[in-house]
Order: C-alpha cells, then sequence, then structure tokens
C-alpha cells in the first residue's frame, strides 16, 4: 500500500488482488478521506448587505468603531443589526451599555429563538449578543455554522445592513466568515504591529478566492494627525499591491485618538451619543455616509439582473464544501 505524501487527502492505492478459489470477491475502496458531496442549495438574492468587520491584531478598536459605525449608520436612516462575531469573548454589549437575556449559544441549543436573544441598543440598533467564556464557540462545528446562518438568515429582511463584528486575527473560522462577505472593512492602526497583522489577514483572504478579486475597505483607528493615517495607508497598500494581485485596499477614513472617546468607552456609551459634536464623532459620521453612499449602489445592483446571493445562504453552502 502507497501513500501519496503532500496532499491535504492522501489517496491509497490497494494492490489488487485475486481471490482465492471459492473465496467470494469483494470490493476495496480506492480512496480515503473523499470529499463528500455539496448539496445544491438555493442561493436566493440577498436582502440585507452584510459588511465584516475585522482586524489582524486585537486592540485596534475595532469593536468600538463597530458600535459607533452601526449607530451613526442608523442616523442616516439604516435599519442595522450588528452580529457579535467573536462568539467566545463577546463584548459589543458592554459598549452599548446593553445587558444579555441570552446569546448565540442558547441559540445553538435550540433553548431559545434568535429573535428572543435580540437587544436593542442606542438609536434603535439592534445587537445579536455572542458568547462570552464559551471557548468551543470559537472553533464551531460545520453543523453549527448551517445552524447559525439559517437563523441569522431569517432575521435578513428586517435590516439593510448587518455588520459582523469578528474576532481579530486569521483563524480558519474567521476566514470562512469573511468569504461570504459582501464587503470587508479593515480597522488598523499606524503601529509597525497592527500594519503586519493586517498585511496578514488580507493576505490570507486572497488565498482563501485566489481567482476572484476582492476589495477590502480600510480605518485607520487611534491615529495623532490625518497625515499618518494617510502614511500608514500607503504603506499598507504598497505591500499590498506589490504582492496581491487579486486584492485591493481602499483608504475609508480615520479616526483620531482622543479623550472623547476614551471617556465615552468608560461609561460604556457610544462617542457618537455621548458627544455628538466632538471630531471624533465628526469622523464617524463621515465614514458612515460613505458606507450609505456604497450600499445605496449595492441596493441598485440588486434590483438589477446580476444581483448578489444572500451572505447567510453562501455562509451555510461553504460549509459543505
Amino acid at each position: 500500500m502507497k501513500t501519496r505524501s503532500g496532499d491535504f487527502v492522501q489517496a491509497v492505492e490497494w494492490e489488487e488482488e485475486t481471490p482465492s478459489e471459492g473465496e467470494p470477491a469483494f470490493a476495496v475502496p480506492f480512496e480515503i478521506g473523499s470529499k463528500r458531496e455539496v448539496p445544491d442549495l438555493p442561493m436566493p438574492p440577498a436582502q440585507a448587505q452584510v459588511i465584516c468587520i475585522a482586524s489582524g491584531k486585537g486592540g485596534t478598536g475595532k469593536t468600538t468603531f463597530t458600535t459607533n459605525l452601526a449607530i451613526s449608520l442608523r442616523k442616516e436612516g439604516l435599519r442595522v443589526l450588528i452580529v457579535d462575531g467573536d462568539f467566545g469573548l463577546a463584548n459589543d454589549h458592554l459598549l452599548l451599555g446593553l445587558e444579555p437575556r441570552g446569546d448565540i449559544r442558547e441559540v445553538l441549543r435550540g433553548q431559545k429563538e434568535i429573535r428572543e436573544i435580540l437587544l436593542e441598543g442606542p438609536e434603535g440598533v439592534n445587537l445579536l449578543p455572542g458568547g462570552s467564556g464559551e471557548s468551543h464557540l470559537s472553533t464551531l462545528e460545520d453543523f453549527e455554522i448551517r445552524r447559525l446562518a439559517r437563523e441569522i438568515g431569517f432575521l435578513e429582511p428586517d435590516y439593510d445592513l448587518i455588520l459582523v463584528d469578528l474576532a481579530a486575527g486569521i483563524s480558519p473560522q474567521i476566514l470562512r466568515f469573511l468569504k461570504p462577505a459582501h464587503e470587508v472593512l479593515l480597522v488598523t492602526n499606524p503601529e509597525v504591529t497592527a500594519l503586519l497583522d493586517a498585511y496578514g489577514l488580507v493576505k490570507c483572504l486572497a488565498g482563501v478566492s485566489p481567482k476572484s478579486p476582492r476589495e477590502v475597505h480600510v480605518v485607520q483607528n487611534r491615529v495623532k494627525t490625518r497625515e499618518e493615517a494617510v502614511g500608514s495607508m500607503k504603506k499598507l497598500r504598497r505591500v499590498a499591491e506589490k504582492n496581491l494581485s487579486n486584492l485591493s485596499l481602499h483608504f475609508l477614513g480615520y479616526i483620531p485618538f482622543d479623550r472623547y472617546l476614551l471617556h465615552s468607552i468608560s461609561i460604556q456609551e457610544p462617542v457618537v451619543v455621548s458627544h455628538p459634536r466632538s471630531f471624533v464623532t465628526a469622523c464617524l459620521t463621515g465614514i458612515a455616509q460613505k458606507v450609505k453612499h456604497r450600499h445605496r449602489s449595492w441596493e441598485k445592483n440588486q434590483r438589477g439582473e446580476s444581483p448578489e446571493p444572500s451572505y447567510f445562504a453562501r455562509l451555510e453552502q461553504q460549509s459543505y464544501e
């Protein structure tokens, strides 16, 4: 018996044996670890645009940005749902000043309906809380991802935008959630380590779909000046353009690191609510208006001949691959 090393799925070649006289012939498998058949699932057009928000490393302020962006988009007249995609260490509810009455763990176990755990935050933004201190939720099984995709998919008609606040890093689960996203938004800092990890994330994303061109929209967070934000963005884009032919980076905006933002975090109230006239709020509003403009273009495309399929339908199908 021989094995071909280097293959992810190793084919096993069996030596052909002639059965002895009177011995019944039997069939033997020609392959171990063969792929299961992928079911032909329906791919309905998306009713809500799904934006996955990611970061290469922790501590970039991704969750603070997500909660404030959601409220800014709600003020622009859009119906917004935040999905706390850091399922094992969820904390979006803390920054919104909310107390969960359940989490995604109970939905996966069949203990609660998904609408039972939805929370209403400032300005009417809704939050789907993840689990806290649940390590197994950071590596969901295929059947759990299918259940999750179907459950959240039921909410799709109720919203214009769904923001999925993913955990930091480049784990296989994060990449599984990023791959079918209608848009990917990357939050990073001007620090060298943050930029290096941001490049690592986009490199992995480019490798997930090497034949499909991808766009990633970048927000530079906690910057001192606009010049610093633009300079670090140029560094990140230069490296990406040199090494990643199927991925392009677009600068969406920057957010300064100031005392108003620190104060809002300490009182567990988004800065766009606690300090509506601050410069940081103006920056967040500007980013929200760009996201809204892109969303309107996406909506127009959805009414055309080639609408994008539902994110949740693609996520479910991906779990079979």
